[in-house]
């Protein structure tokens, strides 16, 4: 299991830069497009479908790492006041749910990216084909799915601390 997780880390690692080149794009697009406004009065015709697309993508492509690593925003009022076993139980069961949303999800996103397929689907503005950036929902849904298997099956050391803080030789 330990090559499992090891393995899963490192695509977690790339899924993570390429999120943050996406976000760098976006930044790009949106100063060139203030430029543009400056400088010739009005910003490209693309830019705001362009920017929408990039930040749906770089949402779905930093899901799986951030369920991989639990690096998302979590509640733990209730998990805080239970002891250690049942806070993994819980956790367990949270992963377990993420894992079934996930197949839900994927399917209906596969469905949509079939359907943009078939229908070789456009943005209204500038036209710019939606099939591939459709591609990354369910690919993102099945990632996410087996970072919340992996979670399931080796808990995280976070759930076992009651601030959520890893302490090393604390046992």
């Amino acid at each position: 299991m330990g090559r499992v997780v090891h393995w899963a880390d490192r695509v977690a690692s790339l899924l993570s830069a390429a999120a943050a080149l996406v976000a760098m794009a976006m930044a790009v697009f949106v100063v060139l497009a203030s430029t543009m406004r400056y400088l010739v009065g009005a910003p490209f015709a693309f830019t705001e479908e362009i920017v929408g697309l990039l930040f749906i993508t770089m949402i779905f492509v930093g899901f799986p790492a951030c369920t991989l690593r639990e690096k998302h925003i979590r509640v733990t009022i209730l998990p805080d006041l239970l002891p250690p076993p049942l806070r993994s139980l819980m956790d367990r069961v949270a992963n377990g749910l993420l894992v079934v949303f996930c197949v839900w999800f994927g399917y209906l996103t596969l469905d949509y990216m079939n359907t943009a397929i078939a229908l070789e689907t456009r943005s209204a503005g500038s036209r710019l084909l939606l099939w591939p950036w459709t591609a990354v929902l369910p690919i993102s849904c099945a990632l996410a799915g087996l970072a919340g298997l992996i979670r399931m099956i080796v808990p995280s050391p976070l759930s076992a601390s009651p601030d959520g803080v890893d302490h090393p030789g604390a046992d």
